[in-house]
């Protein structure tokens, strides 16, 4: 077997007693639509009840909110309280950026 994986694990305590929770992913054999890095994250609130989040590619807490992407978008995520989180917030679709090539100096 040529298959090679190792995770590292990242937590942050935020606000109402919740843990952000970061998987890092790096492997050979991902899963489809995976590269050899990929992140996964979980939160984990004050009833240690789990809210795993396979799809958010990244995700950080800051100004008293959680901040993540996800296919595409970026969201606005608030904690109400110590066991329940509000509903994601669009805050910009990226889907309809394309690439465009420039030449230096822009």
């Amino acid at each position: 077997n040529d298959q090679w994986h190792v995770d590292s694990v990242f937590e942050k305590e935020i606000s109402n007693r919740w843990l952000l929770r970061k998987i890092c992913h790096a492997q050979t054999g991902s899963p489809p639509g995976r590269v050899c890095y990929w992140d996964e994250h979980e939160l984990i609130n004050h009833s240690e009840e789990s809210f795993l989040k396979p799809d958010w590619g990244w995700a950080d807490w800051a100004d008293g909110v959680i901040y993540f992407a996800e296919k595409g978008c970026l969201y606005q995520l608030n904690i109400l309280d110590a066991q329940l989180l509000a509903e994601p917030k669009l805050l910009h679709d990226f889907n309809h950026y394309k690439f465009e090539n420039k030449e230096a100096p822009y």
